[in-house]
């Protein structure tokens, strides 16, 4: 006759799995974790450290049904409240914390008054440097009045804490006609809950014309389990020969499956588009289908009303590849 395990041996499996994930072996601890659950289904502890270790996957959808079980026979719990919200960002942002993505799109505008269409074409490459950093480096051509331009960035995004990320930025245009010569960006995100998030982001470009600096404040809210999101963000703008400036953005987000996004929203105020600042007001619209596992397709469509110069109407479309 076998004698029964004691206590300690019998949460042996439950203590490996949160071991493996917190070193960072979110598979093992999915493997370790579905055989505990299906003898204990009530473990709400053992269910949020399962749905931590999809999300660590990028498997959103599981996750999100794993956090939101939990929230059912234990709506207090605070974890799988904060995990829920995690997957909503994660599914705003594209692609898990290790995942990165290829996007290839382009763009043309229809000037109102018979001047010539505006075209851009570009790509992005987004790839981890780290367990808590993502580089982007990106590319775009535009065309304005029969004038090219080509501009190079890169962008470097650092999660400094559970609840805060860090942006840096530039870019260069060779020869520039109307883009920025010089640009640098800093940002940070800051989360104040669970569905809440801070952002603050500053920038300073070098036009052929002039110096413009800005600041963008803004607000995101997560709602519906993090599948629907409301974003709103002020804008402040100087330059050499203007005086301040500001505008204001609002958008709605539905995210209703992983890689699966609509949007639209509305602008208004300064923007710097042809090196000049100028009032628009704008509304736009759009989102992501995903076509293969690994595949979407990204569009959108937006007209503004210029202060001066000529209204337009921009569609823009693109493909992205995940990593």
């Amino acid at each position: 006759m076998t004698a029964a395990l004691p206590a300690v041996a019998q949460g042996s499996t439950y203590d490996r799995a949160v071991a493996a994930r917190l070193s960072g072996d979110a598979a093992l601890s999915v493997d370790l974790l579905e055989p505990w659950l299906e003898e204990h289904p009530e473990d709400v502890d053992a269910r949020v450290q399962y749905g931590y270790a999809l999300l660590a996957l990028g498997r959103f959808d599981e996750a999100e049904s794993a956090f939101s079980r939990v929230l059912v026979t234990a709506p207090e719990y605070e974890d799988a409240t904060k995990g829920r919200s995690l997957v909503a960002e994660r599914r705003a942002r594209g692609s898990a914390t290790r995942s990165g993505f290829i996007l290839l799109e382009g763009a043309m505008s229809e000037l109102e008054g018979g001047q010539s269409d505006w075209k851009e074409a570009g790509a992005v490459l987004a790839v981890p440097t780290g367990e808590r950093d993502m580089l982007d480096i990106r590319a775009h051509w535009y065309e304005r009045f029969s004038v090219e331009d080509v501009e190079l960035g890169a962008l470097l995004t650092h999660r400094a804490g559970e609840n805060v990320w860090l942006r840096v930025g530039g870019s260069i245009t060779p020869s520039a006609d109307f883009r920025p010569e010089i640009g640098l960006t800093a940002g940070i995100d800051t989360r104040l809950g669970p569905s809440t998030v801070l952002s603050l982001d500053g920038a300073w470009q070098r036009f052929p014309a002039q110096d413009v600096w800005s600041l963008r404040p803004g607000i995101t809210q997560y709602l519906g389990g993090g599948r629907f999101a409301i974003s709103a963000t002020a804008n402040a703008v100087a330059a050499d020969s203007d005086d301040l400036l500001f505008g204001a953005s609002l958008w709605a987000d539905y995210l209703p499956r992983e890689r699966e996004r609509l949007f639209f929203g509305i602008a208004s105020g300064p923007e710097t588009d042809l090196g000049e600042v100028r009032d628009t007001t704008s509304l736009f619209g759009g989102g992501e289908i995903p076509v293969t596992q690994d595949i979407s397709l990204i569009g959108s469509l937006a007209h503004e009303w210029r202060e001066t110069g000529s209204d337009r109407t921009e569609g823009r479309m693109g493909i992205k590849f995940s990593l």
